[in-house]
């Protein structure tokens, strides 16, 4: 895959935003609470967004994609099941407790509650999932950009052997990350977020409209592959008989009651983002609103995966 010179500009014009907004925002982050929680002052449709794109990455875009040509729409069942009643719980019953604390974090808000054993505890928790999470995100990313050869011109004409092209986009993404981190806080990173929703979307559904269309629409679609892939509940043993066979029962509490709930309600990562609210109300409606678009998102991220097998 060859990159031309709109390429590298429309590239060039994003990490310039990217590090742009950071600059832009280092001289409004001056104290703690401005750093962890910008300043308690982001409307609630920015924290929505955000709220719902500090989950959003390579992750979702490459392995939601490849989940789905694997096993087909069941895999939305991580969103519609696996997330909806988690973001409903945490804004109803939750943001009144972690807003209300004025803690700058979880891990704050459980020493508040609790004692310091617990805090350490979950943020040693949090730190070590974040490795694992963040390192999986960046090795998929990694990984495309040297599978695609996107990079191979520069580097030959550099002198520097394309094998380090995997290890320079994972240590170049962490290092853009880390910079705009620490010009403007965790205002920075939620109009980053926000930024890199609208670009998620706006890359992904031409995709899905386009491919849907060279393979005949939705029935087309369901024409070419097998019934299994093309509905969210056949194929899970006796669920289509009975109405609620074991899998559905260890599919609903195991996705979506413990490891849903144990994500969406307690993760610092998307948490901090409706504690960043400018009010207790607009903190209760952030996992609502990101709720919504969150509902719709298996059509932008997994439908590609099918079209692609189809």
């Amino acid at each position: 895959m060859q990159l031309t010179s709109v390429d590298w500009l429309i590239m060039g014009v994003y990490f310039a935003f990217v590090l742009g907004i950071g600059v832009v925002l280092r001289r409004h982050t001056r104290t703690s609470t401005d750093f962890f929680l910008a300043g308690r002052a982001i409307p609630a449709w920015v924290c929505g967004l955000a709220f719902l794109s500090a989950n959003l990455g390579a992750q979702e875009v490459i392995g939601m994609a490849a989940s789905g040509a694997k096993y087909g729409i069941v895999t939305s069942h991580f969103y519609w099941i696996g997330a909806i009643p988690a973001m409903a719980f945490i804004g109803i019953f939750m943001m009144p407790f972690y807003y209300g604390s004025r803690a700058r974090s979880v891990p704050e808000y459980l020493r508040l509650r609790f004692d310091e054993k617990t805090r350490g505890l979950n943020a040693i928790s949090f730190a070590v999932m974040t490795v694992f999470s963040s390192g999986i995100s960046m090795y998929a990313m990694a990984k495309l950009i040297q599978t695609l050869h996107i990079l191979d011109d520069p580097f030959h004409r550099m002198g520097v052997d394309p094998s380090w092209i995997f290890h320079v986009g994972i240590v170049a993404s962490a290092a853009v990350v880390l910079a705009y981190i620490l010009l403007g806080g965790l205002t920075s990173a939620i109009y980053n977020e926000v930024l890199q929703f609208f670009l998620i979307i706006a890359g992904l559904l031409p995709l899905v409209l386009l491919g849907l269309k060279n393979v005949g629409g939705w029935h087309g679609l369901t024409q070419k592959l097998s019934p299994s892939l093309t509905h969210s509940w056949k194929g899970m043993g006796n669920a289509h008989n009975n109405g609620f066979g074991i899998e559905w029962f260890g599919l609903v509490m195991g996705l979506g009651f413990v490891l849903s709930f144990g994500y969406w309600c307690t993760d610092f990562l998307v948490v901090q983002r409706a504690m960043a609210a400018d009010s207790m109300n607009s903190a209760r409606r952030t996992p609502l609103i990101a709720a919504v678009p969150k509902m719709l998102f298996p059509f932008i991220v997994i439908l590609p995966g099918l079209i692609a097998i189809a």
